[in-house]
């Protein structure tokens, strides 16, 4: 079974990207400004997230690359009260970049209030406070988790089965006994377009349940909200010609970068079917371990440097093969 973070972090660099014409896409960057003095190289670096786009496409995301010094506001030191390092985070609140959304629903024991959206173009964070009505289940617990889908009405109706729930953990509150701060990843792909975005949390989940010895609860709450543009941060976009990496015979053309807040997505076009690796194999699934780990051992080797400070790739990815190319169809016209 796939690995839940994997979808969701395919699902949010995929459909972010390719739900875009070129000509948006293109414009976008146009208009992203880069904030930093961005360079790669080839140092040899350890754990790798390799995210993969088709049989001609590998994705390789940094994180890391958004720490500055800045003072912090009240709703930042809120913040950093709440969710303890996460400065990115509170740094971008501190900017300004946040949306009060306000919905608060009741279930059964719960009250989830669906406080405000935060974050870059590239992360969307949001804010939930989560009121447990039971005071045995919340004195046993420091903590809670919460699930929920983030997606369009469209998809949430008719295309929900393609889709994976995000989840994060709530940190209880210091002065309030049964309540919870949770922070959670949103869905890029959503919530950048200024159009309805439905929060749907479907379950929260508990270490200690004694008393009900249940530990997962269901529930049914949809939030309804428009994320406005300045409630994100942007990131910085940049198109790519003619930059190869060699590995084992095999060129990676990089064609695009992503430099968030949060993270920096690097995407590379290749043809490894048509290398003397491939010894003559058209069946990509026959060869796609021996692919995943020549990418896996050539991307370990990345580094990115930001303002002289060196981030390391941090987790293995997974890969697919798109054999009609149309996962690249859109980001390859922006790109031409």
């Amino acid at each position: 079974m796939m690995d839940n973070k994997y979808k969701k972090a395919m699902n949010a660099v995929c459909d972010k990207q390719f739900s875009l014409t070129g000509e948006e896409m293109l414009e976008k960057a146009k208009n992203s400004p880069a904030e930093r003095n961005i360079t790669m190289n080839g140092t040899t670096k350890k754990h790798i997230i390799g995210k993969f786009i088709g049989a001609a496409a590998a994705c390789l995301v940094i994180s890391g690359t958004a720490a500055s010094a800045m003072g912090y506001g009240p709703l930042g030191d809120s913040f950093r009260r709440f969710f303890g390092k996460d400065e990115v985070t509170a740094e971008i609140i501190d900017e300004g970049h946040f949306c009060e959304i306000g919905q608060e629903l009741t279930q059964d024991i719960f009250t989830v209030k669906l406080d405000s959206v935060t974050g870059d173009t590239t992360s969307p964070k949001l804010l939930f406070d989560v009121t447990v009505n039971d005071a045995q289940l919340a004195a046993e617990n420091d903590r809670l988790q919460l699930f929920a889908y983030i997606l369009d009405e469209d998809t949430y109706l008719n295309n929900i089965d393609n889709y994976m729930m995000w989840d994060a953990y709530g940190e209880k509150d210091p002065d309030t006994d049964n309540l919870y701060h949770v922070c959670m990843d949103g869905a890029s792909a959503f919530m950048v377009n200024e159009q309805e975005v439905i929060a749907a949390v479907k379950n929260i989940k508990f270490r200690k349940d004694t008393s009900n010895n249940r530990f997962n609860y269901d529930v049914d709450m949809e939030y309804r909200f428009i994320v406005p543009n300045e409630a994100l941060k942007d990131a910085s976009l940049e198109f790519y010609d003619g930059i190869t990496l060699s590995r084992s015979g095999v060129d990676y053309d990089l064609f695009y970068g992503e430099y968030g807040a949060y993270d920096s997505l690097f995407k590379f076009t290749y043809d490894y079917l048509g290398t003397e690796l491939a010894h003559g194999e058209t069946d990509y699934d026959r060869l796609m371990d021996k692919f995943d780990a020549d990418f896996h051992s050539f991307a370990e080797t990345f580094v990115l440097t930001v303002d002289g400070v060196e981030y390391e790739p941090k987790e293995l990815g997974y890969s697919y093969c798109d054999t009609e190319g149309e996962a690249l169809t859109r980001a390859l016209a922006a790109h031409g």
